[in-house]
């Protein structure tokens, strides 16, 4: 599969720092909890060194850093690493490509990736570099976000794009960005790379917005596959998906003081090099 121009997609949207920033601030619930997660997983204590891949805001590398381990973060957007240098200052974030690591074998004790595997263009090559990296017996965590058909933020983006989006408005061919949520897939997929212990667990992650149809707004301005869909619908188009995701936040989502929590369910994997 030639994924030059799906490549060329995420490297131009996650350099732009309103989406960097967009992404940071309308996702910021949802990520300061699945971090917290990712942390447990690996276990960090004292000088345990541990990559975080595909860092974005450095808010798993926070989570990390907080309970003592010694942590790098790496992105390929410029924006998002300067993004999490300044929220996070005492954390070393480089600019580098996750499918070609300027690392030794063997030197990490646990790498973390928040979010971040879908981003890669070939999954499964990016993780054979993971498991490069990693000592053995090391630690592997990464989350995704639960897609189609779930219940909850991006269930009902698909929902209303389904119903009311232009079928001829198309990504470039890449990853699926929610094959990993899948236990049994990703428990092939890690085994396959001389993993073990694979587990999965779904938490039950929210995003908190202002009103209902801000949902749509979550995912044009925080998010670039699902800006690039939206982008190239017409405004009525637009309109039209904006107005059912907000009507699904009124019937099944909770609305706590004057913010509305929408329910974005995360699939969190973690696994042991063997």
């Amino acid at each position: 599969m030639d994924t030059s121009a799906f490549e060329e997609m995420e490297q131009s949207g996650w350099a732009k720092s309103t989406i960097a920033q967009g992404y940071a601030t309308r996702f910021a619930n949802a990520t300061k909890l699945v971090a917290d997660h990712l942390s447990d997983a690996v276990a960090p204590v004292n000088d345990r060194h541990i990559l975080d891949l595909c860092t974005g805001h450095g808010v798993v590398a926070s989570a990390l850093a907080s309970r003592g381990a010694k942590v790098k973060g790496l992105d390929f957007s410029p924006a998002m690493v300067a993004l999490a240098e300044s929220q996070v200052p005492d954390v070393q974030f480089v600019v580098g490509d996750a499918m070609a690591l300027e690392s030794d074998d063997s030197v990490f004790d646990a790498v973390t990736i928040g979010f971040g595997v879908p981003h890669l263009p070939d999954p499964h090559a990016g993780l054979a570099e993971v498991a490069r990296v990693l000592k053995p017996g090391g630690r592997l965590a990464f989350s995704i976000w639960q897609g189609k058909g779930s219940t909850g933020g991006f269930g009902w983006l698909f929902e209303a794009y389904d119903l009311y989006g232009d079928p001829a408005v198309i990504l470039p061919s890449g990853p699926d960005a929610h094959a990993f949520a899948d236990n049994d897939f990703a428990k092939s997929e890690l085994e396959g790379l001389g993993f073990s212990s694979v587990t999965s667990s779904v938490v039950a992650a929210t995003l908190v917005i202002d009103a209902p149809e801000h949902l749509f707004d979550a995912y044009d301005q925080g998010a670039v596959r699902a800006a690039a869909l939206l982008s190239g619908q017409s405004e009525s188009r637009r309109a039209d998906v904006r107005a059912h995701m907000a009507e699904n936040v009124r019937a099944h989502a909770s609305k706590i003081q004057d913010s509305w929590h929408v329910p974005v369910p995360v699939a969190v994997v973690s696994a042991i090099l063997d």
